[in-house]
């Protein structure tokens, strides 16, 4: 337990009046001391003074006794030690073992004669008995001194403890007691002190309203922040999207639900890894992503880029699209955080491939349509992709109308696209096999010569008479009439290529059907 105050400043008190009681006893002491040595040698002077004449006389008539009676008398007072008369006649050396430096002596001279020297008075100054007297007037002094600090110890003790002491510890009490948990503060007791305590009381009350006034607005704050905290969590929670928060450096701090969803079934593990490299569990090659988020130099600007996650080789898993959205900004620590927003885009853009698909295909054999058939070649006239030499085959299938007249369109349908197969089996991925319409198809071969046009249609040819099976009964037997025209020799554009390899056609068909023909340009 601490000391008191009050206990402190008496302590305080009494330890600066003892110590200054004992510097001024010293000072005192060697100052009563002199007084007392020089009031001593007065009274030597005094005594020899007054039996001067007697001693002269003992000292002149050799008298013995009355020299014991002078010295008995000198003996008799306290400030002397030792006394002596000498004289030629006298006995000697009564003081010898007196102190010699505390002697005062008096010559004797003849009462009859004042120039004839007889003897001499000799008075030893008794140190000690001085001292003493001295020592116990200083224990006096010092006595009465302890006995003053000793009353004022007790009144400062009584006197702080009623006016500092027992109020403070009252404050203390108070202060201590005090509960913060209430919407208002208790206040301290109203005194009518116009004290410092009085004035301390009255600023403390001050400090506990301004203190009610910052709580009250802290507790409000702290409940709109758990509020928005609370709805931030829910939006998180209920958000269709994955949400992530990452450092500058992209080490994950603190993701959604949505995102778990997506790295269990892209990584496969169950629990999140908070590192950089959480891009590359969901995706592939983000190297260039990575590097292109890091690099964004705009703080609170949000920036997109889609990623295209491609079924690994190895794996089962669909082709995914996710728009990447991401924000740098600076949280109230001055560090930089970035946002970001994992979009699924995969259903809509398999939506938009499926009508591109659509729009540029044919819905029954898969194939390019004619459209897209038309402007793909036309694109690559115009640019000069293509080598100098490629051809245009233009099918049409013989007997197809007997199959649908006969077994139905479902085994037309079966035909069309058996055929469609082994065309897309007998070219290369460079070339374009389109259905151009009904039963009839388009072939771009590129990069060939006449020889390998005339293999390939060829083998078009009997490729297409290969009976074809219907259901576990019927087998329809079709075959193809194919008119070829060759680039440039046969025309630079699409129009007359495509004229051409219809006459081709045509020539085969008034041949007998089931082969093909080369158009032959006039020169």
């Amino acid at each position: 337990m601490s000391m008191k105050i009050n206990i402190k400043l008496t302590l305080l008190v009494a330890l600066v009046a003892i110590v200054s009681s004992i510097l001024i006893s010293l000072l005192s002491y060697s100052h009563i001391l002199k007084s007392n040595q020089q009031e001593a040698d007065k009274t030597i002077k005094s005594l020899a003074a007054t039996v001067y004449n007697t001693a002269s006389a003992a000292a002149y008539l050799n008298d013995e006794p009355l020299a014991n009676d002078v010295i008995s008398g000198l003996l008799k007072n306290a400030v002397v030690e030792c006394a002596d008369i000498t004289s030629p006649k006298l006995k000697q050396a009564r003081g010898i073992h007196c102190n010699q430096n505390q002697l005062y002596s008096e010559p004797l001279y003849s009462p009859f004669n004042a120039n004839e020297k007889i003897g001499t008075l000799l008075i030893y100054k008794n140190t000690n008995s001085v001292k003493d007297k001295v020592l116990t007037q200083v224990t006096s002094t010092i006595i009465n001194i302890f006995t003053i600090v000793f009353i004022i110890a007790i009144c400062t003790l009584f006197t702080t403890y009623v006016l500092v002491s027992h109020p403070i510890a009252m404050l203390a009490d108070e202060l201590e007691n005090i509960d913060f948990t209430h919407e208002e503060t208790d206040k301290l007791k109203k005194q009518s002190r116009n004290d410092e305590l009085g004035l301390i009381r009255s600023i403390v009350n001050k400090m506990l309203a301004k203190l009610d006034e910052r709580l009250q607005h802290e507790r409000n704050l702290s409940a709109q922040k758990e509020k928005l905290a609370s709805n931030f969590k829910m939006i998180c929670d209920i958000s269709t999207n994955a949400l992530v928060v990452t450092d500058e450096n992209l080490n994950l701090l603190s993701v959604n639900p949505k995102f778990k969803e997506l790295w269990l079934k892209n990584s496969g593990h169950h629990e999140v890894i908070y590192d950089s490299h959480w891009l590359e569990k969901i995706s592939f090659e983000v190297d260039e992503i990575k590097q292109k988020i890091l690099d964004f130099p705009k703080l609170n600007t949000s920036q997109t880029i889609e990623i295209e996650v491609r079924k690994p080789s190895d794996t089962d898993m669909e082709a995914q699209w996710f728009n990447l959205t991401y924000n740098k900004a600076e949280n109230m620590f001055g560090e930089i955080n970035i946002f970001v927003i994992i979009s699924d885009i995969t259903e809509a853009r398999q939506k938009l491939l499926l009508t591109e698909f659509e729009a540029d295909h044919d819905t029954l054999t898969h194939l390019k349509n004619r459209r897209s058939a038309r402007r793909i070649i036309e694109k690559i006239l115009d640019s000069n992709e293509l080598t100098p030499e490629f051809a245009l085959l233009l099918i049409d299938l013989d007997g197809f109308k007997a199959v649908n007249d006969t077994y139905g369109h479902d085994a037309g349908d079966t035909v069309l696209i058996e055929v469609a197969n082994r065309y897309r089996k007998l070219t290369r991925k460079s070339d374009i096999v389109c259905r151009w319409g009904g039963d009839e198809f388009l072939i771009i071969l590129t990069n060939v010569n006449r020889a390998e046009v005339e293999i390939i249609a060829e083998k078009l040819v009997q490729a297409t008479a290969v009976s074809i099976p219907l259901d576990e009964q019927n087998i329809a037997y079709i075959g193809c009439s194919i008119g070829v025209a060759l680039y440039p020799q046969s025309g630079k554009d699409f129009d007359k290529l495509f004229d051409h390899a219809d006459h081709a056609m045509y020539q085969v068909k008034k041949q007998g059907k089931n082969a093909y023909a080369i158009y032959q340009w006039q020169d």
